[in-house]
């Protein structure tokens, strides 16, 4: 059992306590246990997230994140990184439910029907086995009947940026990923 300043490595710093703890709530999470064939182990750590940034997207590592009551085997949210030539430009599509956020070089909080997803850009060059990426993208996804009612778009992007600036830290990019300590409110498309 770990609480959720301890979950996805220890980066969710306060805000972004809080903000799973409104996801989910509560304050008593697993994650991922055990260890993969090549011993490495399934729990997230920043370090092997960014050893395994450009590798295919099962040898990954991610931030699953679970409730502790048991009473459901999917993850409360899910948090992957892969590396990206580019970050997409902002297109407002009057009908989406998207909420885009001023940090990195790109943020949104996209709800759909029966899940919501955080997606975050940020710059940081890296190099892996096809060549040299200038971003990361980060993702998130909360299926809706995993979320507490009281959780907002804000709480998503809030978790999302701290496990993010986490591995921008360990990647060596902080600086130029623009992921500011607290998120800033969204803005209209």
């Amino acid at each position: 059992m770990r609480s959720s300043a301890q979950v996805c490595d220890n980066t969710l710093k306060s805000s972004g306590q809080a903000a799973l703890k409104s996801i989910g709530g509560t304050d008593r999470y697993t994650e991922l246990a055990g260890n993969r064939q090549n011993g490495e182990p399934y729990r997230f750590s920043v370090s092997l997230a960014a050893k395994r940034l450009h590798s295919e997207f099962s040898k990954r590592n991610k931030c699953a994140v679970y409730r502790a009551d048991g009473e459901n085997d999917f993850p409360l949210l899910d948090i992957n990184f892969k590396p990206s030539l580019a970050a997409p430009k902002k297109v407002s599509d009057p009908g989406a439910k998207e909420l885009f956020y001023p940090l990195g070089a790109f943020a949104s909080v996209n709800s759909k029907p029966g899940s919501t997803y955080a997606t975050l850009y940020f710059a940081c060059p890296t190099q892996g086995p096809d060549g040299e990426s200038s971003h990361v993208m980060a993702s998130l996804f909360v299926p809706k009947a995993q979320t507490h009612p009281g959780s907002t778009p804000d709480d998503r992007m809030a978790v999302l940026n701290d496990v993010a600036r986490g591995l921008a830290e360990e990647l060596g990019c902080a600086d130029e990923a623009g992921l500011p300590a607290r998120v800033p409110s969204p803005t209209n498309g």
